[in-house]
């Protein structure tokens, strides 16, 4: 039973790093340095990782070990597209039969995003948590009265997903463009900016809580966009 503990706790905390960018895309896993540093044997660490290759979130390479998954245009993209077609469906089922218990919680999920200081040039893992929380919490409340439960494990598993890729522009675009050293362009700075705009996500809101469908799903269309355009500039930045 406590084996069986350690490997969970070891899958949770490796699982966490991975996804808040601790461990940046591509970087080595050591058995032997996790193990150092959670605490935690090797055996439930290999168990930890074995779960996580399963999960996509670490890639193993004969005689190579383990190391974070990688990021890329092409797999943003396939993401971003799934993310998009669940998301509007769920939408449009929320917007269709959502009460007042989903309006409110909505409100109260744009309310705390409003709050929640933008990640962009802060270092804090904390910091990067707490965004990430905010941000798609408000998402999940978007689409919480959808009804088909499927959909909503299918977009779970996505979003998980996005959020390595997320937080490899916000802070490794060295794992993206080596050539950008995790340095960010002006111009790329802009685009983030704009991504994480709550304008953005207050329009959103106010679409969904005025019955709009045509509005929000176009909304969400040019969220996606903007995320693709920042990811399109950290790949052209500095190369040639």
């Amino acid at each position: 039973m406590k084996n069986a503990n350690r490997a969970e706790s070891a899958y949770e905390m490796l699982r966490r790093s991975i996804l808040n960018g601790t461990h940046a895309p591509g970087a080595p896993l050591r058995v032997a340095t996790l193990s150092k540093s959670i605490g935690i044997s090797a055996t439930p660490v290999r168990e930890a990782l074995s779960r996580l290759e399963e999960k996509q979130l670490v890639v193993a390479s004969p005689n190579c070990g383990w190391r974070v998954a990688p990021v890329s245009l092409e797999d943003l993209n396939d993401l971003e597209d799934a993310r998009l077609s669940l998301e509007q469906r769920l939408l449009q089922d929320s917007i269709a039969h959502g009460g007042m218990e989903w309006e409110t919680n909505l409100v109260a999920a744009h309310h705390r995003l409003m709050h929640t200081p933008q990640p962009i040039e802060r270092g804090a893992v904390a910091d990067r948590e707490l965004w990430a929380n905010a941000h798609d919490g408000f998402h999940a409340k978007l689409i919480a009265a959808g009804r088909s439960t499927w959909l909503k494990s299918f977009h779970a598993v996505t979003l998980e997903q996005l959020q390595r890729h997320h937080h490899a522009l916000l802070f490794h675009p060295g794992s993206i463009n080596p050539a950008r050293q995790d340095q960010h362009s002006e111009e790329t700075l802009d685009l983030l900016r704009q991504a994480l705009a709550h304008d953005h996500h207050t329009k959103l809101m106010e679409a969904a809580l005025d019955r709009d469908q045509k509005t929000a799903g176009e909304l969400l269309s040019e969220h996606v966009q903007i995320t693709m355009s920042v990811y399109r500039s950290v790949v052209g930045a500095g190369g040639d």
